[in-house]
């Protein structure tokens, strides 16, 4: 009996240390998992002001998994959006197996177009934000606060029913949002992480073996009107943004990476200044937080001055 209860408590152990390893790696929200791979591989997760945030890595393309991880056997029909953009990625996911959509998770890509059974897909690619240098600022960063409008996966949740075609339903025509990705200024580039965008890769063009998505007679899965939809999301900012968080290191080598590129010797002058103002903030935040431990979260400008 004794021997019993040991193994029973490592299995348990290790169970929970295998959870707490998987789940710092993948975004779980209620019964739903949202993550973001490159090469196949999760990106490390961050938790910034509650939120979920990853580290984009410039230049590379990447894929948006989804996975219902509840035990009811309620079908779903769910949607990536990517700021605010809808990708073409709309999915009916059926855990029971049942339909035609047989599986609780699946894989989205890249920005999708479909048109009678033909398909072009243009895969998620991050790509350096264009700088508006006369453009508006769309947020206040001097008093504290970030803009998570932009930077963001979101997962869309629906509830749906099963039911029996009762003739062949053809595959559906899919339009993805074609808007390219708006400028910002250097401020709120910069300060906000927000200096890879997703864009689009090479497009590739596929076709399926038959027009007939679901032949009649057989079960599908269909949105019900009027459920309500809930929404998951999944941030991703650079390494500028998650080292003044205190998440990881950034050193010159970056700057390629994150900052704008150089356009001469004042802009090369100004991205050093702003490097050297992120050193002196990162210790000026240590030092306040010793100093005020009972006072809560320290709000600090990240700019030197009132001109940058």
């Amino acid at each position: 009996v004794r021997r019993r209860k040991q193994r029973a408590y490592f299995s348990e152990t290790f169970r929970l240390r295998v959870r707490l390893v998987y789940f710092t790696r993948i975004m779980r929200q209620d019964d739903w998992e949202l993550q973001i791979t490159v090469d196949g591989q999760p990106l490390e997760e961050y938790n910034v002001d509650g939120r979920s945030v990853v580290a984009v890595q410039p230049g590379k393309k990447f894929e948006v998994k989804v996975a219902y991880c509840g035990y009811g056997n309620d079908p779903f029909v769910v949607e990536i959006l990517i700021d605010g953009k809808k990708t073409g990625n709309c999915i009916a996911l059926d855990p029971t197996g049942t339909t035609v959509n047989n599986s609780a998770r699946s894989t989205a890509k890249g920005w999708t177009k479909s048109e009678g059974g033909h398909n072009a897909c243009s895969p998620f690619t991050f790509v350096g934000t264009p700088v508006n240098e006369e453009g508006e600022e769309s947020c206040t960063f001097g008093v504290g606060q970030t803009n998570w409008l932009r930077g963001v996966v979101e997962l869309q949740v629906q509830k749906a029913a099963i039911e029996v075609a009762r003739y062949n339903v053809p595959w559906p025509s899919v339009r993805c949002d074609t808007t390219a990705a708006s400028g910002l200024s250097e401020r709120e580039l910069v300060k906000g992480g927000l200096s890879s965008s997703v864009g689009r890769g090479e497009t590739a063009f596929n076709s399926h073996s038959s027009k007939i998505m679901v032949r009649a007679g057989k079960a599908m899965v269909v949105a019900r009107q009027g459920e309500a939809v809930h929404s998951y999301r999944l941030y991703y900012r650079d390494d500028f943004f998650l080292a003044l968080s205190g998440h990881v290191d950034f050193d010159d080598a970056d700057e390629v990476k994150i900052l704008p590129k150089s356009k001469g010797e004042a802009k090369a002058r100004r991205l050093k200044d702003l490097r050297s103002s992120m050193k002196r903030i990162q210790q000026t935040k240590t030092n306040l937080k010793k100093r005020h431990k009972s006072s809560g979260p320290v709000t600090i400008d990240l700019t030197s001055n009132d001109v940058d």
